[in-house]
């Protein structure tokens, strides 16, 4: 099953991207602060022997937008950055495909990892 996992404030980036989902038969999920502390492997639902010790956030940590794809191959993710790129959404920087590399990693890891690519 194709899926999204998003966290973005901006209601209006997110019902457009909840459109492109739906035309595109992508099931969308919402992140947030509970997710924080949760591997990836815990939100895609993929059970994963314990791993390390992971970072912890710091106590007024702000979530930045974050997406992941999960599921979803090379074609439909060209087809969905299409879309999104002709419906003049804003782009969102943190970006990243879910893999065996990341499965082990939190939320929070994932996010800080993206955002020393920006």
């Amino acid at each position: 099953m194709k899926k999204i996992y998003l966290h973005t404030t901006d209601a209006l980036k997110k019902t457009s991207i909840e459109k492109i989902c739906s035309e595109q038969q992508i099931s969308l999920y919402t992140l947030g602060y509970p997710d924080l502390n949760k591997t990836i492997s815990g939100i895609c639902g993929i059970q994963l022997k314990a791993g390390k010790e992971h970072k912890q956030p710091p106590v007024m940590y702000t979530l930045p937008e974050v997406m992941l794809f999960y599921g979803i191959n090379d074609n439909a993710l060209d087809d969905f950055l299409d879309a999104y790129n002709a419906a003049g959404i804003e782009k969102i920087k943190r970006k990243a495909i879910v893999t065996p590399a990341n499965l082990g990693w939190t939320l929070y890891e994932l996010a800080e990892e993206l955002g020393k690519e920006i």
